[in-house]
């Protein structure tokens, strides 16, 4: 799985991985209590908030870290916010 942005391109086995890396690299975002991933997603979906229909701003707990991951991935996708190629 490949996700491009700006110049950047992050690669994975899984949407997860991209996550991660994208996470890692966003220069200011700290994670706070270490579920990293989580954190990392509703760190980001607020940013986009003026880019994003406000019902696409909400995470799922019902769901698992990869299906999150990759709805995450699907969506910047989607409104143009990057490129998701799998």
């Amino acid at each position: 799985m490949i996700f491009r942005f700006k110049d950047k391109e992050y690669r994975g086995a899984t949407a997860v991985e991209v996550v991660n890396q994208m996470a890692v690299d966003a220069a200011d975002f700290t994670a706070r209590t270490g579920n990293t991933l989580k954190e990392f997603l509703e760190w980001s979906l607020k940013k986009m908030s003026d880019r994003l229909p406000p019902r696409e701003l909400e995470l799922s707990e019902r769901v698992s870290d990869e299906v999150q991951a990759h709805s995450y991935l699907s969506l910047r996708h989607d409104f143009g916010i990057g490129e998701l190629v799998e």
